[in-house]
C-alpha cells in the first residue's frame, strides 16, 4: 500500500502537464513524449491516479452546441445553516442537471452555483421550480455571463 505522501518528480509533473492538455493520449504516445518506456509510464500514470492527483478524464463539450450556453453564476444565501441543511442542499443540488458546479463559499452568500441552460426562460424556470422550492433560502443573486474571457481546466505547472 502506498502512503499518501508522494514527492512528485519532474517526470510526474510532465505527465500531469501533458495529460491536462490531452488526456486521450495512449500510454505509448505519452511515453514517447516523456522519453520513458511504456511500462514505467503506465505505472506512473496509474500511481498518480491512485494518489488522487488525477481525478478522472472528461471530454470538454461546447455548451452552445449542447444548448446550454446561457450561463449564470447564482449566489445563494441561506436563512439559517447547519449540518443537516447543508447536507440536504448538497444532495439536492447534485440532482439538478442545470447546475454544473457548486461551491460552498464564505463572505457574501453561502453557495455559488454555476448554472448552464439554454435561455433566460429556462433559468427562470430553474429558479421558480427548483431553487425556489428549497427551504431555508433567503436570497438569490444572479450574475449573467456575457462573454467568457478565460476558461482553463488545468493548473499551470
Amino acid at each position: 500500500m502506498e502512503t499518501n505522501i508522494h514527492e512528485r518528480d519532474a517526470i510526474d509533473i510532465q505527465i500531469l502537464r501533458i495529460l491536462q492538455d490531452n488526456s486521450r493520449l495512449t500510454t505509448k504516445e505519452l511515453a514517447q513524449k516523456i522519453h520513458l518506456s511504456v511500462t514505467p509510464t503506465y505505472e506512473r500514470q496509474r500511481r498518480l491516479e491512485r494518489m488522487g492527483y488525477i481525478k478522472g478524464y472528461v471530454a470538454v463539450l461546447d455548451a452552445n452546441k449542447m444548448e446550454r450556453g446561457f450561463m449564470v453564476f447564482c449566489n445563494v444565501s441561506m436563512k439559517q445553516i447547519n449540518k443537516q441543511i447543508a447536507n440536504n442542499f448538497c444532495v439536492t443540488v447534485g440532482t439538478w442537471n442545470e447546475v454544473t458546479e457548486c461551491y460552498n463559499i464564505s463572505g457574501d452568500g453561502d453557495y455559488l452555483l454555476k448554472v448552464c441552460v439554454s435561455s433566460m426562460q429556462k433559468y427562470q424556470q430553474f429558479i421558480l421550480d427548483k431553487l425556489g422550492d428549497f427551504p431555508y433560502i433567503s436570497q438569490v443573486r444572479s450574475f449573467f455571463v456575457m462573454d467568457t474571457l478565460k476558461l482553463t481546466y488545468g493548473f499551470p505547472m
